[in-house]
């Protein structure tokens, strides 16, 4: 009686520990409301070292932009690029998005389809103001 018994809260131990990581992992993978704090074009600076800047070669057309977008106290500026010259409007200061992070890239989801933009992380900074503690 003491054996199955010492075996039952073993087992009930290992279970609850496999279900507070497995609630872990779903939680990161779900959206989270933020908000887009600022939108500005990268500009991909040329690496000519030639005397004639008439003698430096075409550059592709770069459209991309870094979108600064906060989460809770933590401010992540993420690389949006795109081929044509587009933005979308999802991308506006004062606008709330759903993202959902993976190690460093944010994803954004899209309001008006069932798209979802990734972008790398190329920034990150924690916001100093009353109540974003050291644990915020």
């Amino acid at each position: 009686m003491k054996t199955t018994f010492m075996m039952s809260a073993a087992i009930l131990s290992i279970l609850l520990v496999y279900l507070h990581a497995d609630t872990k992992r779903v939680s990161k993978d779900q959206y989270q409301a933020a908000t887009v704090v600022s939108v500005d074009r990268h500009v991909t600076e040329s690496n000519y070292v030639g005397s004639n800047p008439s003698d430096a070669p075409v550059q592709a057309d770069d459209y991309s932009y870094d979108i600064g977008i906060r989460l809770e106290c933590n401010i992540y500026i993420g690389r949006y690029q795109s081929a044509v010259d587009y933005l979308p409007p999802v991308f506006a200061p004062q606008h709330t998005v759903d993202v959902r992070m993976q190690k460093h890239i944010l994803y954004v989801s899209l309001p008006d389809s069932d798209r979802e933009v990734k972008m790398g992380i190329v920034g990150h900074r924690r916001v100093k103001e009353e109540g974003c503690g050291a644990n915020g």
